[in-house]
């Protein structure tokens, strides 16, 4: 389902399966198209749409059927995507950076999808009400080079 306010704001609910990222990636795209982003801003976006869903999809507590709702809108003069979901609370926010990798055999596999949200957004927003996450994350619109 994808709802659209007068082209300024946009939402869009999208199951538990991995073939939905597919869907998120062409609405973020519509949507920034229309409101005329520029491109480094649009692949942020696009980023960190697919890691916070693709997180909630492999790690989120699934009681039944689960549906991950997406909000794209303007915040001031900044982008704002805002996700929901109905599993477990979590806060990114308090996640601690990985140490850093000091050779091939030191690097992990994984885990680095929180770390991607914190260094292609700018600012990252968290809260837990009615048995539902709320993750917001602001990326400037006239992002620099």
């Amino acid at each position: 389902m994808s709802a659209i306010d007068g082209g300024r704001q946009a939402s869009l609910t999208v199951g538990r399966e991995l073939h939905d990222l597919s869907r998120v990636s062409a609405w973020v795209h519509d949507w920034a198209e229309r409101q005329h982003l520029p491109d480094r801003v649009v692949s942020n976006l696009d980023l960190c749409s697919a890691e916070v869903v693709t997180n909630i999809m492999s790690h989120g507590r699934c009681d039944g059927a689960q549906h991950i709702c997406l909000r794209l809108g303007w915040q001031g003069e900044n982008v704002s995507l805002e996700v929901e979901d109905e599993g477990g609370e979590f806060d990114p926010r308090q996640v601690p950076q990985p140490a850093p990798v000091t050779s091939i055999h030191d690097a992990r596999i994984g885990g680095w999808g929180i770390p991607i949200m914190r260094r292609f957004s700018d600012d990252l927003r968290y809260s837990h009400h009615d048995g539902r996450n709320c993750l917001t994350l602001l990326f400037r619109a006239t992002a620099p080079p």
